[in-house]
C-alpha cells in the first residue's frame, strides 16, 4: 500500500513519522552545529592534586553560538554556573569548566550539568567524590 493511501485510510503510521520528523528537524540541525561535544570527565575529585579537580566539557562551536553551562543538584536547584576556560586551545571548541571548590563548596554526590549552545541543550551527570 502506498504512503498516500495509508494516510487516507487513517493508519497513522506514516503521518506520525512525518509529524515527528518535522518537529525534530530544528533540533537535529542545531545538534549538528555543536557536533562532537562531550564531557571530558564525569568523575570529579577536587582534592588539589591537579587530576580531575574540575569538571570539563568540550563544546564544538564553529558557529560561535552563545554557550552557557550550569550545574544543578538532584533536587533541581542551581548550584553553579560553568565558566569558559580561556587557557584551552580555541580551535572551534569551547571548554566549559566547573570547580566544585569555588563559591559554595559542593558536597560529594551526583550533580546534573546542562550545556546550552544556541537552541541545543546537552545534559548529563557528574559525580563529585570528596
Amino acid at each position: 500500500m502506498k504512503t498516500r493511501e495509508r494516510l487516507i485510510k487513517g493508519s497513522g503510521g506514516a503521518a506520525i513519522s512525518l509529524a515527528a520528523a518535522l518537529l525534530l528537524a530544528p533540533a537535529l540541525m542545531a545538534a549538528v552545529t555543536v557536533g562532537s561535544s562531550r564531557a571530558l570527565n564525569r568523575l570529579v575529585t577536587p582534592n588539589g592534586d591537579s587530576r580531575n579537580d574540575t569538571f570539563m566539557f568540550k563544546c564544538h562551536n564553529p558557529s560561535e553560538l552563545l554557550v552557557r553551562g550550569e550545574i544543578f543538584d538532584l533536587k533541581g536547584r542551581k548550584v553553579a554556573d560553568m565558566v569558559r576556560d580561556m587557557s584551552a586551545p580555541i580551535d572551534d571548541f569551547y571548554y566549559m569548566e566547573w570547580d566544585p571548590n569555588l563559591g559554595l563548596r559542593a558536597a560529594g554526590g551526583v550533580y546534573i550539568y546542562q550545556i546550552t549552545a544556541g537552541e541545543t541543550v546537552l545534559k548529563g551527570t557528574i559525580v563529585v567524590v570528596r
